[in-house]
C-alpha cells in the first residue's frame, strides 16, 4: 500500500528519468528545468506519454516492495535468532532481500523500461543522438505489455527479460545502505519519533544512498533497452562493467549521472512517503 501511494504521486518523473538515463544529453542539458522536459514529452506524444509504462510499473513495484520488506523482516529475525544484530544484520538482510526481488521481477521491469523508452526511438528531437543496435525506422511501437513481451521473446529469446540484472544486483547496495542507515538513525530518535521526523529521515537516507550508487541506474537502463543486433554484430553494451567503461569513455562522468536530478526528484519523496506510510501501517498492527 505504501508503495502504491507514493508511486501514483510521482509516476511521471519515472518516464523522464528513463529517457535522460538513456543518453539524451543534448535533451537533458538544453532543457534544464524539469517542466520544459515534461513539455517535450507531452508535446511529442500527448500528455499520456508521461504515464507510459505505468501498468508494468504498478505490477512490479507493489509486489516488489511487499516481497522486499517481507524478506527483510524474516531475514533480520533469523539473523537475530543467531546472535547477529545492528547495522551489519540490517545491511545483510536488506541486500539479500533486494537480490531476491530483483531476480524474480526482472522481466516486468525490463518491459517497463522498454515501454517508457519507445519515444526515444521514435520522437524526432534536434541535435539528439540515440545510440542503438537497431535502426530507428524499424523499431516498432507497442500498446500493451503483452505486445512488448511477445516481441522481445520472438526477437531476442528469454535472456532479454533479464537484461541489466547484474546492474540491478549492484543497485541492491542502494536499498541496503538506505535501510541500514534509516534503522540506525531511527534508533537514535527515541522510542516515539514524530511523523515529520521520520519523513525527513527517510528522505535524507534515500538521498545519500541514491547519490552514492547512481551510475548503476544509467547502466541498467542502457542494458535493458538495448536490442540484440539482427546482423550478428556485437552489441554496444556487453556486460555491466564493459557498459560502465564505454559510457565513461564516450560521455565522461556526466554520462554516468545523466538524469540524476529527475531520479532524485522521484525517489527521495518516494522514500519519504513510503516509509511514513509503512510506519503508520505497522503501528496499526496488533502487538
Amino acid at each position: 500500500m505504501a508503495r502504491t501511494v507514493e508511486h501514483h504521486r510521482l509516476t511521471t518523473s519515472n518516464v523522464l528519468r528513463s529517457i535522460l538515463q538513456h543518453g539524451m544529453h543534448a535533451f537533458s542539458f538544453r532543457c534544464l528545468r524539469h517542466c520544459r522536459q515534461h513539455h517535450h514529452i507531452s508535446s511529442a506524444e500527448s500528455i499520456f506519454g508521461l504515464w507510459r509504462g505505468i501498468l508494468p510499473n504498478l505490477l512490479g513495484v507493489v509486489p516488489a516492495r511487499a516481497a522486499y520488506f517481507g524478506c527483510y523482516a524474516k531475514l533480520k529475525s533469523t539473523l537475530g535468532d543467531h546472535g547477529y544484530a545492528g547495522t551489519t544484520a540490517n545491511f545483510t538482510s536488506a541486500a539479500a532481500a533486494g537480490c531476491l526481488t530483483a531476480s524474480f521481477l526482472s522481466p516486468i521491469f525490463v518491459i517497463k523500461t522498454r515501454m517508457q523508452l519507445m519515444p526515444v526511438h521514435t520522437i524526432s528531437l534536434p541535435s539528439v543522438s540515440t545510440p542503438s543496435n537497431v535502426p530507428v525506422a524499424v523499431l516498432p511501437r507497442f500498446h500493451s505489455m503483452h505486445e512488448v513481451a511477445i516481441d522481445m521473446y520472438r526477437r531476442e529469446g528469454m535472456r532479454s527479460f533479464f537484461k541489466g540484472l547484474s546492474a540491478s544486483y549492484w543497485g541492491v547496495s542502494e536499498g541496503a545502505i538506505q535501510l541500514a542507515l534509516y534503522e540506525e538513525l531511527k534508533s537514535r530518535l527515541g522510542d516515539d519519533p514524530s511523523k515529520p521526523q521520520l519523513f525527513v529521515l527517510a528522505g535524507v537516507c534515500k538521498l545519500v544512498a541514491a547519490a552514492a550508487t547512481y551510475p548503476h541506474e544509467v547502466v541498467r537502463t542502457r542494458l535493458r533497452d538495448q536490442r540484440t543486433p539482427t546482423d550478428g554484430s556485437l552489441p554496444r553494451y556487453r556486460s555491466m562493467f564493459q557498459a560502465l567503461n564505454v559510457i565513461y569513455k564516450s560521455e565522461g562522468r556526466r554520462g554516468l549521472y545523466g538524469g540524476m536530478p529527475a531520479h532524485l526528484l522521484k525517489t527521495v519523496p518516494n522514500a519519504a512517503i513510503m516509509y511514513v506510510v509503512l510506519e503508520m501501517v505497522v503501528e496499526q498492527q496488533p502487538k
